[in-house]
């Protein structure tokens, strides 16, 4: 019964939207009627000549309208394939990521449950739903799900997955355990390492935190996410010229002079705050508001200290 549902919400979600966004399209739009129901959606279909026979037919005609960025037309054409073949999983698979990538998370998520709910044991489309779910921020549900999968397998992403969870929830040592073990799994990934980098670096690790970063670096490097978290890294040792030197490489001038000054500031070194805040103001003077106003809350704690 739940297949059943969640198919018939999937495919009158889906097909609504492309009639709605196709029809704005049309010459004539006034002479295409909306209905609530899919028998109208096959009725606009057959009108713009977009019927299909098979679903082989429907995901090349797919994939070439997501390759014309027409993501309406490719939708519509996967509401024809999953008509045809509703359980087809090769099918929802490729909802699913299509979904996915166009930050459509709630109809991937639907499309994952139908696959769930077809193949109960496969754990690769577990692991995928609990990593949509994360992206949903739905951590507890996410949890669930990428245990359930650890605890059948081993899987570098799951482990990672749980391991941002356990950060964001502040269990940092758990964090640094799943990171550990995904590193394990799969030990060249940029990703990972700076993952657990910053786990290191929000457990106060600081040496352990710049090897991760390092080692990303050596695999990537331009992985922007490492430079600026080693960047941050060298701000809170103190290092303040190598600090803005890793902004550099990732943000402008005046957001890099920020970041140094705005650390300089919390670390209690007023002087080199300043000097940084000035340079961020006098590379943007017009637009810096973030710049001025560290500047003065700086000046508002020397006037207090004296």
């Amino acid at each position: 019964m739940v297949t059943k549902s969640k198919g018939l919400e999937l495919m009158h979600l889906v097909s609504m939207v492309c009639v709605l966004s196709l029809s704005a399209c049309t010459t004539n739009p006034s002479k295409v009627k909306l209905g609530e129901d899919t028998r109208n959606t096959e009725q606009f279909v057959k009108s713009l000549g977009l019927s299909v026979s098979s679903v082989d037919e429907a995901l090349l005609k797919a994939d070439k309208a997501i390759l014309e960025d027409k993501l309406d037309l490719a939708q519509l054409y996967y509401v024809e394939a999953y008509q045809l073949e509703p359980t087809n999983i090769l099918l929802l698979k490729r909802m699913a990521d299509f979904y996915t990538k166009i930050k459509n998370y709630a109809l991937a998520e639907l499309s994952l449950t139908l696959m769930i709910k077809l193949q109960p044991e496969n754990l690769e489309n577990l692991e995928q739903y609990g990593l949509l779910q994360l992206k949903q921020r739905k951590y507890e549900e996410a949890k669930n799900s990428l245990s359930k999968v650890i605890s059948k397998k081993k899987s570098w992403r799951a482990y990672n997955g749980l391991g941002i969870i356990a950060d964001l929830q502040g269990n940092l040592h758990n964090a640094e355990l799943y990171f550990n073990k995904a590193d394990t799994l799969n030990p060249n990934s940029s990703e990972l390492l700076n993952n657990l980098g910053f786990s290191y670096y929000s457990d106060n690790k600081y040496k352990e935190a710049e090897v991760c970063y390092r080692k990303a670096l050596l695999i990537e490097p331009d992985y922007k996410r490492a430079l600026y978290n080693l960047a941050l890294l060298q701000a809170n040792l103190k290092n303040y010229d190598s600090a803005y030197s890793g902004f550099c490489l990732v943000t402008n001038n005046a957001e890099a002079n920020n970041n140094v000054g705005y650390i300089a500031m919390l670390k209690g070194d007023y002087p080199v705050a300043k000097k940084y805040l000035q340079a961020a103001i006098q590379a943007s003077p017009e637009f810096y508001k973030k710049a001025n106003d560290n500047l003065m809350r700086l000046e508002k704690n020397e006037q207090e200290m004296h």
